[in-house]
């Protein structure tokens, strides 16, 4: 059942990708000879006009192929004849497309969540998570430090704070409970340094702060659900790229890498048995969220092989105001997807052994 729970989200969020490559390629009169879902031997081809499309055996990618992308065409509706604009909103249009698709099923969750009974079958009033201080608990040390009652929290440690999980994030990558706080009090921006939160040592013997305060809810309206969405579609936008240079900069550790089959595994692991319907499509439905805009930026990523790395190609090829020959251009991408198979493997290779450990 996971395996195939996975599979499907895989594949939507894959189809969603190449569909935007397509149909602004189609918009442009660019020839397709053929749409992929998935890589690998073709298990279904169906010709359709001048195009190709093709389900492959590994839900793991999938591809459009241009006319002229990688080689030469004489073809006036070849990739490598077109405008240079154009390619490179073909080229963004999957990642774009991504995006897209995760900013709605944020909209989802979004309008969805909270809307679970309590243990006497009441359904609490619709709410959306703020980051304005409700009130604190007892003794808290983050109240002796600087916050207040009806402080709106809009950045912590410099980093501008959209949605409650900005805050979350930051808390979760510190280590000494002491923090640098700007907040709007009385609608006047107020700079908090060195609020302090209380440790508690987890059993690995790493640490955690305590949160002390409780923030005040917002009520659910289309355009409260619909700013918190853009919000939170950015904060996971953000929180993707941050983690990717915190990866590079060796903050975490390589082997924190997860790769299809830690993916597979996450979805299983979030599938509550005991929850009811909702809550577990609320669930799989955020992890879809967080899937598919993780994938939309990596790809916009300025590297060979990936979409971004293309793009870089085709600025440059009009800064210098002149073709690449496609030869050299596939042998560029074709070792920037090695590299990535190599991290793809490396990445499967971890999953295996934390799943077996």
């Amino acid at each position: 059942m996971t395996i195939l729970l996975a599979i499907l989200i895989f594949g939507v969020i894959i189809a969603i990708h190449e569909l935007g490559h397509f149909g602004f390629a189609k918009l442009f009169r660019i020839k397709v000879d053929e749409f992929a879902i998935g890589m690998g031997p073709a298990i279904f081809k169906k010709q359709k006009g001048e195009t190709l499309y093709t389900l492959r055996a590994l839900p793991i990618g999938g591809f459009c192929a241009f006319e002229g992308e990688d080689e030469s065409s004489d073809s006036p509706r070849s990739f490598n004849n077109a405008a240079i604009w154009k390619k490179i909103i073909i080229l963004a249009a999957g990642g774009i497309m991504n995006l897209i698709l995760g900013f709605i099923l944020v909209v989802l969750v979004t309008s969805l969540n909270g809307n679970r009974p309590d243990e006497n079958g009441v359904r609490p009033e619709h709410y959306i998570t703020s980051t304005t201080i409700g009130r604190f608990y007892p003794d808290a040390m983050s109240e002796k430090t600087g916050l207040q009652v009806g402080d709106t929290i809009i950045a912590v440690n410099g980093m501008k704070v959209y949605v409650d999980g900005d805050v979350s994030y930051q808390f979760a990558r510190d280590t000494d409970g002491v923090f640098d706080m700007t907040v709007l009090r009385g609608g006047v921006k107020v700079d908090l340094e060195d609020v302090t939160f209380d440790l508690i040592q987890n059993e690995d013997g790493s640490q955690r702060i305590i949160i002390d305060f409780l923030v005040e809810p917002i009520k659910k309206t289309p355009k409260t659900v619909l700013e918190y969405s853009v919000k939170k579609t950015v904060y996971i936008s953000r929180v993707v790229i941050m983690s990717f240079i915190d990866l590079v900069a060796g903050r975490y550790p390589i082997n924190d890498m997860s790769g299809p089959v830690g993916v597979v595994s996450v979805i299983g692991s979030v599938i509550v048995e005991e929850a009811d319907f909702l809550e577990n499509f609320i669930t799989v439905v955020n992890l879809a969220a967080l899937i598919t805009i993780n994938i939309g930026i990596f790809n916009l990523l300025p590297f060979p092989a990936l979409d971004g790395g293309r793009i870089v190609l085709r600025i440059v090829e009009g800064v210098i105001r002149r073709k690449i020959k496609p030869e050299i251009e596939s042998k560029i991408h074709f070792i920037g997807f090695a590299l990535l198979m190599v991290l793809m493997v490396f990445a499967t290779y971890n999953d295996i052994v934390n799943f077996i450990l």
